[in-house]
């Protein structure tokens, strides 16, 4: 029976809960306004047509498949980091639970990746508790590791306008693309055992406390972590292709593997930082806004192209999703389900 005390301590919480509701969908809104605003801005540099635009969908469905491909090593890792913590999945069960999860990240928060992941291989020889963190690591890890190829390949991504205003000395090591990998490099290796550490806390404590029941023996050792970010270099790799691909797709002809710094640059801080953003679902209008500008890097991508790519890989990594999550869904049936 719920006492007069009881409504009064529930109010003021669904107040607040309604609030930041409230608030996140604001800034959302706030977002894909001033993305909309400068795409808009940007087309109308152009004759403000669809004129000079020809879509060539045979380029899509390529920059799709590479894109599916290049979450293998992210599944590889999810898989290590679970089989260290005492799960028995294989790895066809445990592409089928990532593929599906994808379309969690769809939800405010991206909770729901953790819930799509864990309920998918909890049959399969692996707990929610050992799902729930080992997912929770290997997102935080792989955009992490986002983070840091954005940093070394920032010399490709940034222009001398970008850099006005900045330190001179950041402005000299900002357009020296050696230095630049090598430092992120060094610090990245030096920094490997303080990540381990960090990734152990964080993964337990960002998990929800309802999937953690019982004493769990939780640690991620520094050479798996090493292990983990290689393997995530080759997925930014290819979702870099994905995007080079894509702007074939709108601009013929103009495909450089030369540019493939720019793509994996690009998609690397589009992606983490749009990850990063909570209230954004999927990152959508941050990771588009970003993409916008770093296209224009490129000499042969004008601002209409590059609005067009940076919505269109939207469209076709979504629709990916999509497709790779229902055919393993159906292919990879659980057992007992046969």
């Amino acid at each position: 029976m719920t006492t007069p005390d009881d409504s009064a301590a529930a109010s003021p919480k669904t107040s607040r809960r309604w609030i930041w509701v409230g608030l996140k969908w604001s800034l959302f809104a706030a977002v894909i306004l001033f993305v909309g605003l400068r795409a808009r801005r940007l087309w109308q540099q152009d004759d403000g047509t669809l004129s000079g635009i020809a879509i060539q969908p045979g380029w899509l469905v390529l920059s799709g498949v590479v894109y599916a491909v290049g979450w293998l090593p992210s599944v590889w890792f999810w898989r290590e980091l679970m089989l260290r913590l005492g799960g028995r999945v294989n790895f066809g069960d445990a592409a089928r639970a990532y593929y599906c999860g994808h379309l969690g990240k769809y939800v405010p928060g991206k909770a729901m990746v953790l819930v799509i992941r864990s309920a998918i291989v909890k049959d399969r020889g692996t707990g929610v508790a050992v799902a729930a963190v080992t997912a929770t690591v290997e997102t935080l890890l792989m955009m992490g590791a986002g983070l840091a190829v954005a940093v070394a390949l920032a010399p490709w991504l940034v222009t001398d306008a970008m850099l006005e205003g900045w330190p001179t000395w950041i402005r000299q090591t900002a357009v020296q693309p050696g230095v630049t990998a090598a430092f992120t490099l060094v610090a990245v290796l030096v920094s490997l055992p303080i990540i381990a550490r960090l990734l152990t806390i964080i993964g337990v404590r960002m998990t929800p406390r309802s999937f953690l029941e019982g004493e769990q023996s939780m640690r991620i050792s520094t050479g798996l972590v090493a292990k983990g970010l290689a393997a995530f270099v080759l997925s930014w790799a290819c979702h870099g292709l994905s995007l080079g691909l894509t702007i074939q797709a709108v601009s013929p002809d103009v495909l450089s593997l030369a540019d493939w710094p720019i793509w994996m640059g690009a998609v690397a801080a589009a992606t983490a930082i749009g990850f990063a953003v909570l209230f954004a679902p999927g990152g959508m209008g941050v990771r588009e806004g970003l993409l916008i500008e770093f296209l224009q890097v490129l000499p042969a991508v004008g601002p209409q192209q590059a609005v067009v790519a940076a919505v269109l890989l939207r469209i076709v990594w979504f629709t990916t999703e999509i497709v790779t999550a229902g055919v393993l869904y159906y292919a990879v049936r659980a057992r007992g389900e046969r």
